[in-house]
């Protein structure tokens, strides 16, 4: 083992050849000033252990923080809602490192591979340790004030428990969304590793964006104002006329709160609606208070109904600091970065080193064969999908002893199967129906059976014989009629195609997840053939090579 950051590599384990030249080069990168590292790596190449070496490397918290943090003051609000000691962790030095996730199996993953390491996950995930039947979420609108705080100061409440070993040890994994709600002055880190890091895009415009529906306002007894003009000034008026519609009532339902007695029944459910209620209210005031002051760092997209209005931005390249800034060095990692160049640009980050990890998997356990014959669009699919249908049946009738799964990518062409492939081995993925549901049936017998689903392109781990084979029927493009996207592909087409590689890469990546594993992936779309092969420079090696 040498120096540098291969010194820190999880004790009881060797890295492989990749880890090696990865490690080699993100130390390089670092030694040279650079504050962010792309790294392409593909599913097996041991991505979770780049991650753990950089906690290994980084400085434990100072012990002034930890006090801080342990008696929970660090979160103590003033009447302004204003943090109390957030001037004591102004001078803090970064220290320590998150792995942020998109999904809790990813976060999973970390805790079992790495003793001690800590994840922090939403409190509804979190069961009370007060009353058992509840999660500590319904917990904090139910409970009185004082018996949460003694409860919590007793470091008995799971959430808070796993809250304060996150912030105080020295690696922690996180989705993006509970790293965003951590107040700023708590969130400083030596390393940030944004894992999944093709979906950040994604992410950003989800933190950035609100809805506001009309209904919702009227019931919680908000006057819902006239919405007309499009100009920018008016609309930053709207907005503001809202927080102080918000700020007014919040002030009311609190006054109302404190001269209620809680002995009896129905004033605890009242009690526990209304603070229901002021939870709404203040989620949605700081989401609209992040957009005005935001406002002028990136175009914002509104769109109006009868129902509501959605605000969200156009672009993140101004916003992604809010996220960045948190971090004195910045690792990018996933296994679909397509085009490093404009992915860094979509996040306005201009220098970069970008590092690309080798597969360790054989490209013949996965090969990838694809029918040219039929180009599937908008205009042909009604016309073209019977033969696709009859296509699918040969292929399961080959398959007809594999478990496997059918990428749909819309719920139009998902529909169309369903009503055309009714035997019982076929498992849908119709509306309201869960992903999580079909799965638990789909593993949960020793039939050949076969999903159908037009979401489960990411994030769904189908190891060894829980796939097989695998059908994707059309190219996974972004649907057009979204405002969002029609925008910025008349304004950059590379960033729509791109778009459609990294969910098509993505998708075949879904059946084969280690060395030993195999599995057979068919694409039924010509189309996709063609854009594969006019961007190949793009495309990682280990996915050009899966191509027969």
């Amino acid at each position: 083992m040498v120096g540098g950051l291969l010194k820190h590599f999880p004790e009881g384990y060797n890295p492989n050849s990749s880890q090696v030249k990865l490690l080699k080069n993100i130390d390089e990168a670092f030694n040279n000033d650079y504050k962010f590292v792309v790294c392409n790596a593909p599913t097996g190449s041991g991505k979770s252990f780049i991650s753990k070496t950089l906690a290994n490397a980084s400085e434990e918290p100072t012990q002034e923080f930890k006090d801080l943090i342990t008696s929970y003051i660090a979160f103590k609000i003033d009447q302004t809602g204003s943090y109390i000691h957030e001037q004591e962790c102004k001078d803090e030095p970064p220290r320590g490192a998150f792995a942020l996730t998109i999904t809790k199996a990813l976060q999973d993953q970390y805790k079992s591979l790495f003793k001690g390491t800590t994840i922090l996950k939403g409190k509804s995930n979190y069961i009370s340790t007060i009353d058992s039947n509840i999660d500590v979420e319904l917990e904090s609108l139910i409970m009185p004030k004082n018996i949460l705080e003694d409860h919590r100061r007793s470091h008995k409440c799971p959430y808070h428990n796993d809250r304060k070993d996150a912030l105080t040890n020295k690696f922690a994994a996180l989705n993006y969304n509970m790293f965003f709600s951590l107040p700023n002055h708590v969130k400083k880190r030596q390393y940030l590793i944004c894992d999944e890091a093709a979906e950040l895009e994604d992410q950003l415009v989800k933190e950035f964006s609100c809805n506001i529906n009309f209904e919702m306002l009227d019931r919680m007894d908000i006057p819902v104002r006239p919405f007309y003009s499009k100009n920018n000034a008016n609309v930053v008026k709207w907005i503001n006329n809202l927080l102080l519609d918000l700020c007014d009532k919040i002030d009311e339902l609190r006054d109302t709160l404190n001269g209620i007695k809680t002995t009896s029944l129905n004033n605890k459910k009242f009690l526990v609606e209304t603070r229901r209620q002021i939870v709404g209210m203040r989620n949605l005031h700081s989401k609209l208070s992040l957009i005005i002051d935001t406002w002028n760092e990136s175009e914002y997209l509104f769109e109006t109904s009868k129902d509501g209005i959605t605000f969200m931005p156009l672009k993140v390249n101004n916003l992604s600091n809010h996220l960045f800034k948190y971090a004195d060095k910045v690792i990018l990692m996933s296994a679909t970065i397509i085009d490093p160049s404009n992915f860094c640009k979509s996040l306005g980050i201009d220098k970069f080193k970008y590092v690309e990890a080798e597969s360790s998997f054989n490209p013949k356990n996965a090969p990838i064969y694809c029918n040219t014959k039929v180009k599937l669009n908008y205009h042909n699919l009604k016309r073209s999908l019977p033969k696709v249908v009859d296509q699918i049946k040969q292929i399961c009738e080959f398959h007809k002893n594999d478990k496997g799964i059918i990428h749909t990518h819309n719920n139009t062409i998902t529909s169309f199967l369903s009503n055309r492939l009714t035997d019982s081995r076929f498992l849908i993925r119709e509306p309201g129906v869960r992903n999580e549901d079909i799965l638990e049936q789909h593993a949960g017998n020793d039939k050949p059976t076969v999903m159908i689903s037009p979401s489960m392109s990411r994030g769904v781990d189908l190891k060894d014989n829980l796939a097989r084979f695998q059908i994707i029927v059309k190219a996974p493009y972004l649907p057009t009629k979204d405002k969002r996207v029609e925008k910025l592909m008349n304004g950059d087409f590379n960033w729509y195609m791109n778009k459609m590689l990294c969910s098509l890469i993505q998708s075949c990546g879904r059946g084969i997840r280690s060395k030993k594993d195999y599995c057979t992936t068919y694409i039924l779309d010509g189309a996709i053939v063609e854009n594969v092969v006019n961007n190949r420079h793009k495309l990682p090696k280990y996915f050009i090579d899966r191509f027969l």
